[in-house]
């Protein structure tokens, strides 16, 4: 389950407001805080707006995370889930962060997931960071996601208060 959770919050911050339809590729490294062990992954994305992702890993081979509307479709190390996140309150804030995050819904994003919005323009780059507000059982403590001149994300990284941290970088 936490696996959905870091690629729907990757997916949440993976595409701007102007994108109908978009490829990339991207690379993940996860830390394991506590016992600093690295997983790496890469894969592609591809965006169609309003709602439909499908996030496609080439390492771990055969793992995907695919959103059409309500659906969420996922393989985790061979686990193939479905939810109807109409019927999940959990993976539907996580889906509704996504969509809001893709069309530039930043501000809706952030009191949905009760976090403080920060943007900044850094030269060549925009960086919009999401902190959470206070501790929670689940989820981000932080969010930061830096976008090039065309508004694209390049970089992101996940820290979750589980003690994971994720980043990726993605190519166009």
């Amino acid at each position: 389950m936490k696996k959905i959770l870091i690629l729907l919050s990757l997916l949440v911050f993976g595409f701007t407001a102007a994108a109908q339809q978009m490829n990339c590729t991207f690379v993940q490294k996860k830390t394991i805080k506590a016992t600093k062990k690295v997983v790496p992954g890469n894969g592609t994305v591809q965006f169609t707006a309003p709602d439909k992702l499908t996030m496609t890993y080439e390492v771990p081979e055969g793992e995907y995370l695919i959103i059409d509307g309500n659906q969420l479709k996922t393989c985790v190390k061979g686990k193939v889930m479905t939810i109807d996140t109409s019927k999940n309150a959990r993976m539907r804030k996580m889906r509704n962060t996504l969509l809001d995050c893709i069309n530039g819904n930043y501000e809706k994003a952030a009191a949905e997931n009760d976090a403080t919005l920060i943007v900044e323009d850094k030269g060549d780059v925009k960086r919009v960071a999401m902190m959470a507000k206070q501790v929670q059982t689940s989820g981000y403590a932080k969010i930061i996601i830096d976008y090039n001149k065309k508004g694209l994300p390049v970089r992101m990284l996940l820290d979750e208060f589980s003690g994971i941290e994720t980043e990726y970088t993605f190519k166009y």
